[in-house]
Formats: structure tokens, C-alpha cells, sequence
């Protein structure tokens, strides 16, 4: 797999993350959109410059790269300044991701984590908006029981 870059352009001075804790999973709460569009909806909102998260991943399972990954996000106002933000585009109160874009986010994850680990250090943890803060988000459909036992998985098992 790989990430599709946008190369979307930032109304504020974007800042670096200090220290990368856990990965926190949203949901657009749209239908299929790019990450171009949630950019477009981000900028209009006051202070963010533009999109929040770092990933998004579309129903088709395509990757795409929102805020560069270094930087702090707009995602989660408690977790901003130690998570990495992917969202799944679609609405998870009404339907569930597609196969396509949970194997993505799968891969993304790993991906994530094989980069921010450390002999000795614990996995990056995997929370949802909702965890963080009064919200449904990524939707009460998310298959978060789901995903957690694809995580554990060895990649390439069954």
C-alpha cells in the first residue's frame, strides 16, 4: 500500500509534535469525501488553518495524507499535541467501514507503529475520538473489537 500525497496548503504556521503517545481513529461523519474536501471544511473553521487529521482513508481503502505527520493535529483537543489522527471517510452511525479501508487502516497503523517503536518502549495505543472526548465519533458501527483483533494478528495471517 502506500500514501497518496495531497501537498494541501496550511492558512497557520503548523508546529512539530514533541512526543507521539497513541493514534486516535475518526470518522468523517459524510459520506465518501477526499482528503482535499475535509480540508476545504477545516479551513472555514476558526483557528484550525486547515485539515486536522494526518491521514485519511477512503472507502475504497486509498490512503491519503492530510497534515504532515510530525506536526501537532486538530483532531482531539486533549490528544493534539501527542496523537496522530487517521480518519475513515464515512458516516459509522449508519454503516460500517469497508473491508478495503479497515485492511488500509490496518496497514497504516503498522506502518505507524513500526516507526515510532523502540526496543523497550510499549506500541503506539490505538484510541477512538470517543475515548478522548463527548462524542460518538468514529461512530457506534466502527468495529472496534474488530480492528483490534486484526491488530494482533501476525501481517499476512488469515
Amino acid at each position: 500500500m502506500q500514501i497518496r500525497e495531497t501537498n494541501l496548503r496550511f492558512t497557520r504556521r503548523l508546529v512539530n509534535r514533541r512526543t507521539t503517545t497513541q493514534i486516535v481513529i475518526h470518522h468523517t461523519a459524510s459520506g465518501d469525501v477526499s482528503a482535499d474536501t475535509v480540508h476545504s471544511w477545516h479551513l472555514r473553521k476558526a483557528g484550525w488553518g486547515g485539515i486536522g487529521y494526518h491521514y485519511l482513508i477512503r472507502s475504497g481503502g486509498d490512503i491519503e495524507r492530510g497534515r504532515p505527520e510530525k506536526v501537532r493535529g486538530t483532531h482531539a483537543a486533549r490528544a493534539n499535541s501527542t496523537s496522530i489522527a487517521i480518519a475513515l471517510s464515512g458516516n459509522f452511525s449508519q454503516t460500517r467501514p469497508t473491508p478495503r479501508q479497515m485492511d488500509s487502516l490496518v496497514w497504516l497503523i503498522r506502518d505507524i507503529r513500526s516507526r515510532y517503536s523502540s526496543p523497550g518502549k510499549p506500541a503506539l495505543a490505538v484510541v477512538r475520538h470517543a475515548d478522548l472526548s463527548a462524542t460518538e465519533c468514529p461512530g457506534l458501527l466502527f468495529p472496534w473489537n474488530e480492528l483490534h483483533r486484526l491488530l494482533r494478528q501476525t501481517p499476512g495471517a488469515g
